[in-house]
């Protein structure tokens, strides 16, 4: 599929799914033109995203932007794969703002991680309160000393482990922040 067509393509699915609602924006990459083949073992990457249909169109303008900017498929990213696991700090300790303490995760990913402070938001929902460590390695394993931000107190607390581009992240079980 030559580029053009490509670009094309994710277009037409941009104004067609911001025109009737949906939620859904699927952008297809072109194949490896080295091999003459295309489908996933030839290089073929296939992303979604969902959300608001407004953002599913941004999301797909984004998408050609940063296509039409490359000159060939070959400067595109492959995506992150791997693994985070939070190993520590453990369950059913509560913490002062202000206060420090250590996290450990294990990174398959090979890519340097970001430390953030969430906070749970009800119905399965959360989001970031702050950045609490930065480039905190690349390594198999990795620790990292946190200090909290001044933050109201509250018992669903948790640290997200996560790739600097936020393709994998690794989650700590809650604790609480008290005063």
């Amino acid at each position: 599929m030559c580029r053009a067509t490509s670009m094309a393509t994710n277009l037409a699915v941009a104004v067609a799914t911001t025109a009737v609602g949906c939620m859904l924006v699927i952008s297809l990459a072109p194949s490896r033109p080295d091999t003459g083949k295309s489908g996933p073992a030839a290089g073929r990457t296939m992303a979604a995203t969902s959300g608001h249909a407004g953002s599913a169109a941004r999301a797909a303008t984004s998408a050609l932007g940063a296509a039409a900017a490359s000159t060939g498929p070959e400067e595109f990213a492959s995506p992150t794969t791997g693994r985070i696991e939070v190993t520590a700090p453990e369950p059913g300790v509560d913490y002062k703002p202000n206060g420090s303490f250590s996290v450990a995760w294990s990174n398959s990913t090979g890519e340097e991680v970001d430390v953030w402070l969430r906070t749970s938001t009800g119905h399965g929902r959360s989001q970031r309160v702050a950045l609490v460590a930065t480039r905190a390695g690349a390594g198999p394993t990795g620790e990292a000393l946190v200090t909290l931000p001044r933050v109201p107190p509250g018992p669903r607390y948790f640290l997200e482990v996560s790739t600097g581009d936020g393709a994998v992240s690794g989650f700590s079980r809650t604790f609480a922040i008290t005063d």
